[in-house]
């Protein structure tokens, strides 16, 4: 028996149901008719994606395991800091895995977060596991053609070094590591490349003529480890890591103008052809596990449902301003794209499990539309609450309230605010504040209240200490950083978000599952998505 548990990040109910009940998601239409189908709400009262997946994974919310935004305010030195939420000793309540290795159960993971802790070691009870966020060696980058007219150029990807040729025939270009070679034909597929024994990248070449580009995806190290050597060599084998796609090249026009801009979906096609890049990577870990784990659970996780969502659901998000009905039908064929190649791994997982296993797809989030952010410190520094150091940086210490630096939704008060009473008066004045914030062009105010750490709306006259998380109405994202020009409401490129958890139903999480006990089309209604982990682990027998 095994419990296969499969995350596509930010997969919105909305977008899954739309997508599912056109015929669009055949894998998912089979846990929906054999199982159950429904919405879950997500972690409060931060919904990015670390407390999100600590919640599903934990079955508590951020107040308990204490992962509170990508980064967690205060966990360094200083109520200023903030480290990662991934980092070593979070989440503060064990993942559901931990409690199964407690009962002598085995587990396998496909780039699942808090498996590998602190070393490059996984607990005996992992038959395999592959991880590879955590070890970032570049980002992205481009090479413009055409190239100068010698035998070969050399291109520095981070540490490493290739050597590209071209045109070559068809008018594609030719690279060359000690490690591989791969050649590129316009708009042709993406390759994979090694770069040495252990880090590899993902090619692409796009444009046509003397306007072409070189494109390589991020450059990760994978750390792989199991009790299963089988396992551990297939994982090991896999192709490059692809951890996302290169969505800033296509905010920035490198591949042309977006559909929104006036492009003629080129450049949707160029950023889709880097997802696919992130759907054979994950995929292939998956089929990987698959063919060779005996395991009790396995996780999946995939992210590229996320990596679309952020740069195109708003344009199909009918109660967004963001919302494009104009384009709304061709955005809506890239999303169904994406979403079918995870839909196309779940099928792969479907058809692995037997009578007795259990199959449940999850989501850690969902998605609504946007289409500006509130730099909520520029407000609070013009109205003298909060100090920067010499760096333009937030200083903690002088300030008496900030925005935190670690974007996660928070308001603090500053180690100015040094007494009770004065924090809580230092707190209400920057809810003034905030609450005093208008979209420039209408005047119209875009708070829509604050919350306690426990995602619990709270007035102005409850507050008596720190933090709170201000929610803006959700076209309105918080930002932490500055606008150069001193704006407080800017219009932002990335047109799908998910920050402080508003309550608004686009931010529900899918949630399904198909196995013993679970009876065929039910729907349980609207959950909260702590509900998951209780199910892995009553299917599990605990």
């Amino acid at each position: 028996m095994t419990v296969y548990w499969v995350v596509f990040d930010a997969a919105a109910h909305w977008v899954v149901d739309r997508l599912e009940r056109e015929g669009s998601l055949p894998a998912v239409s089979r846990l929906r008719r054999g199982g159950r189908m429904t919405a879950a709400r997500p972690a409060r009262p931060n919904c990015q994606t670390p407390p999100s997946l600590a919640t599903l994974f934990t079955g508590t919310w951020a107040s308990e395991h204490g992962v509170t935004g990508y980064s967690v305010p205060g966990a360094g030195q200083g109520i200023g800091s903030h480290v990662s939420g991934f980092s070593p000793g979070y989440p503060a309540v064990s993942p559901i895995w931990q409690t199964a290795a407690e009962r002598d159960l085995t587990s396998a993971f496909v780039h699942v977060p808090w498996v590998f802790g602190g070393t490059n070691r996984v607990e005996p009870a992992v038959e395999g596991a592959i991880e590879a966020y955590s070890r970032r060696v570049v980002r992205h980058d481009i090479l413009r053609l055409p190239l100068p007219a010698q035998d070969a150029v050399p291109w520095r990807i981070g540490p490493f070094t290739v050597e590209v040729t071209g045109p070559v025939d068809g008018g594609g270009v030719h690279i060359r590591t000690g490690h591989g070679q791969v050649t590129l034909t316009a708009r042709g597929p993406w390759r994979p490349l090694a770069l040495d024994d252990r880090h590899g990248t993902w090619m692409g070449l796009t444009g046509s003529g003397d306007d072409m580009t070189l494109v390589h995806t991020g450059v990760w190290e994978p750390r792989v480890d199991g009790s299963s050597t089988d396992l551990v060599k297939a994982l090991e084998a896999c192709p490059p890591f692809a951890g996302e796609g290169v969505g800033p090249l296509y905010r920035r026009g490198v591949f042309g103008p977006r559909l929104v801009d006036g492009g003629d979906g080129t450049a949707e096609d160029a950023f889709l052809a880097s997802l696919r890049c992130v759907a054979d990577s994950f995929g292939a870990c998956a089929t990987a596990v698959l063919a060779r784990h005996s395991a009790d659970l396995v996780v999946v996780y995939l992210p590229l449902t996320d990596d679309i969502g952020h740069e195109m659901l708003g344009w199909c998000d009918e109660r967004s301003a963001a919302h494009r009905p104009d384009m709304a039908d061709a955005v809506w064929d890239r999303i169904r794209q994406c979403y079918g190649w995870a839909d196309d791994v779940l099928g792969e997982v479907i058809d692995r499990a037997g009578d007795e296993d259990t199959v449940v797809l999850g989501a850690d989030h969902g998605m609504v539309g946007s289409t500006h952010l509130v730099h909520v410190n520029q407000a609070l520094l013009d109205a003298g609450l909060t100090v920067l150091t010499g760096h333009d940086a937030i200083d903690s210490v002088r300030s008496r309230a900030f925005y935190h630096p670690a974007n996660n939704g928070s308001l603090w008060a500053g180690a100015r605010s040094a007494s009770d009473r004065d924090e809580a008066t230092a707190l209400r004045q920057a809810m003034d504040v905030i609450a005093g914030i208008t979209e420039p062009a209408t005047g119209q105010t875009l708070l829509r209240g604050f919350q306690d750490s426990h995602g619990r709306r709270i007035s102005r006259d409850e507050v008596t200490c720190g933090p709170l998380f201000v929610c803006f109405a959700d076209d309105y994202q918080p930002s932490s950083v500055l606008d150069p020009g001193g704006a407080v409401v800017c219009a932002t490129p990335k047109s799908g978000a998910h920050v402080v958890n508003t309550g608004d139903p686009r931010l529900h999480a899918i949630h399904a599952a198909l196995g013993p006990g679970i009876p065929a089309g039910s729907d349980p209604g609207v959950l909260d998505n702590t509900a998951p982990a209780a199910l892995v682990a009553r299917q599990l027998g605990f």
